[in-house]
């Protein structure tokens, strides 16, 4: 299995946290909107990008 890159960038504040990807290419980055502020949607993303591992 080839690994991929991918950049994950969080602007986190109290009540939401804006989430974006970027590939390593000089392409730019994509917005793919905000989440709530607490663990479960911060892992849900994280799986989402992550492949099959879990995390926590």
């Amino acid at each position: 299995m080839k690994d991929t890159i991918k950049y994950v960038g969080l602007d986190v504040s109290k009540e939401n946290i804006a989430v974006s990807v970027a590939a390593p290419s000089r392409e730019g980055a994509r917005y793919l909107g905000t989440i709530p502020h607490n663990e479960y949607h911060i892992l849900k993303v994280l799986r989402k990008f992550g492949g099959t591992d879990s995390y926590a």
